[in-house]
Order: structure tokens, then C-alpha cells, then sequence
């Protein structure tokens, strides 16, 4: 698949790059730092590359040219991060962006790209609730994950077939990073997916806390049970698009690394 992939100097960007090209994707950058990602990657990687652009991930204008021009089939957006409350927030701007030319692209083609969105893990349901694990949390801690949740459950998925990957805390394989190289293989995820609400839910004693409780258990489920590794999440994401299967189409994604309670 030809792909357009936004974030590609930020942890889960960085990553997602040798993993596409690992899946056999074709793929298009987009970055306001070219020199920052030419540190990052290795010369044999960005040889890879289909093109590097450089530029505004927040501009329709970029984006569509650049969709047109290298007839992009799928987008992954990673781009961005969480800003001050005081602010404009930077994500969903970013989606509303990527919404504005994959649709309008879509439209001309007559047939609608696939795009994975990025946002928090607060979208996701709460098991037994009723409730989304954000309303567990302070506004101020999903209110802008939440905002991009808004713009792209407003897309119709005849217009854009996408997908959220709903996040919680994520970590690095490697510590110590260097630059990175392409990988000889895909590294297979071996993550638990699951629509809606996250997979291999276990409830914790922290729950029983009275007025707290919730929130404790939340903040701890976040923290702790659903860290996924950047290597993983990328690999996810890339062997999705290989297989154009429409599983995750129109739906909020949790991910889980597997523990021996879920063997």
C-alpha cells in the first residue's frame, strides 16, 4: 500500500517508518524537520523512502496535495502531542486536517483512503460501566484525545475508512536508540486487540476505594496493565494496512501486550 505516514521523528513515528517498509509499504513522509529525521534514520532506511516532505501536518492545503501527487491509498497518523490547557490544541486540529483532504481526495477518486487516527486511552469504554474510562480522569487529562476522538467519529466511513488506536502508556524496546535501521523482517506485535473497550480487562482492588477508587484503578490501569512498546504498536498498525482488512474500520482500538493472565 502506498502510505502516507505523519509523526515520523516522534517515539511511535519513528518506529512506525522501518515497520511499513518492513510490511512492503510504500511510504511518504511528511515532517517540519527534515534534518531532525535525517539524524534519525539511518542512509539505507531513507533510501527506502518513497519521498520526504517537509511542511505543516495542520495544513488540508499540504495534505492533500501530497496525497494527489503520491497517490496515497492509506494515512497513519501520529503527529503531534498534548499541549498546554491555555493553547490550541495541536491533535485534533491535526485530524480535522487529515479528515479535510482524505475525504475530499476520496471523494474525487471515488473511493474512500484509510487512515489510522491516533488518541487516548480515555475513549475506551470501561468494562461494566456504562461509562468511558475518561470519565474516570480529570477533563484536563483526555479533553484533547477526546477532541480528536469527536472529529473522526464525525466521518462517515463511506468517506474515510478509518480507525482510532486508542493509547495508554507506551515505552521503548530500546532505551538507548540509535539511529534506526530497516529491519530484515516484520517483528511480529503479538498484542490482544479488541473494539470499544480494551482486550484482557481485569478489574483491580483499587475500585473498592471509597470516592477514589475509580480513579485510582483507571490511573493505575493506564500506567501499568496496558503499556504497550513502540516497536509493537507500530508493527500493529503496519501489518493492518498490509492485510486492507476492514476489521477495524469505523472503530476505537485498544491494544494490550499479552501477560501470562491472558495465556
Amino acid at each position: 500500500m502506498r502510505v502516507l505516514l505523519l509523526g515520523a521523528t516522534g517515539n511511535l513515528g519513528s518506529r512506525c517508518l522501518p515497520a511499513l517498509l518492513a510490511h512492503h509499504h510504500s511510504v511518504t513522509v511528511i515532517v517540519r524537520n527534515v534534518p531532525k529525521l535525517r539524524s534519525m534514520m539511518s542512509p539505507a532506511l531513507l533510501e527506502k523512502v518513497t519521498a520526504i516532505v517537509e511542511g505543516d501536518v495542520t495544513s488540508s492545503t499540504l495534505l492533500k496535495k501530497t496525497l494527489l501527487e503520491h497517490d496515497i491509498e492509506g494515512i497513519i497518523d501520529v503527529a503531534g502531542n498534548q499541549v498546554m490547557p491555555w493553547n490550541e490544541p495541536l491533535l485534533p486540529k491535526i485530524a480535522s486536517a487529515v479528515r479535510d483532504a482524505a475525504v475530499e481526495v476520496g471523494k474525487q477518486r471515488g473511493k474512500p483512503l484509510r487512515a489510522w487516527f491516533t488518541s487516548g486511552f480515555g475513549i475506551l469504554e470501561y468494562p461494566g460501566t456504562g461509562y468511558l474510562i475518561q470519565d474516570y480522569m480529570p477533563y484536563i487529562a483526555g479533553n484533547q484525545h477526546d477532541a480528536t476522538r469527536a472529529v473522526v467519529e464525525a466521518i462517515s466511513t463511506w468517506d474515510l475508512k478509518w480507525s482510532i488506536y486508542a493509547t495508554a502508556m507506551m515505552y521503548a524496546e530500546n532505551g538507548k536508540q540509535g539511529p534506526f535501521e530497516l529491519l530484515d523482517a516484520p517483528r511480529p506485535h503479538g498484542l490482544l486487540v479488541s473494539a470499544g473497550s480494551p482486550p484482557g480487562w481485569e478489574k483491580t482492588w483499587l475500585e473498592r476505594v471509597p470516592l477514589i477508587g475509580m480513579f485510582l484503578s483507571t490511573l493505575y490501569i493506564g500506567l501499568v496493565v496496558y503499556r504497550t512498546r513502540y516497536e509493537a504498536v507500530a508493527d500493529f498498525l503496519a501489518e493492518d494496512l498490509e492485510r486492507e482488512s476492514e476489521e477495524w474500520v469505523g472503530k476505537k482500538v485498544g491494544l494490550k501486550e499479552e501477560s501470562k493472565k491472558d495465556a
